[in-house]
């Protein structure tokens, strides 16, 4: 049984229409889950050359980041001691 995307899209329509507002939620929840899911996957599936270049442009800005917390970590830890 094959269904068009539009058939598909009327159909799940439908169906929803029939349903309770606890299972609309649970409906709503996993929409919301599968758009964050893609996000991910999109991420996932960029190219090494792609993931080499963006370690590229943000290395200095994740080693200057990581320098400063370091910095806040040191001297909180030593207020700690001290207190």
């Amino acid at each position: 049984m094959s269904i068009t995307q539009v058939n598909l899209r009327e159909e799940i329509i439908q169906n929803l229409q029939t349903l309770p507002q606890e299972q609309l939620q649970k409906v709503f929840e996993f929409v919301q889950f599968l758009q964050a899911n893609s996000l991910f996957q999109k991420w996932d599936n960029i190219s090494e050359e792609e993931s080499q270049a963006l370690q590229a442009e943000f290395a200095q800005e994740d080693i200057d980041f990581s320098e400063n917390i370091l910095v806040d970590y040191l001297t909180h830890l030593k207020e700690a001691e001290e207190g």
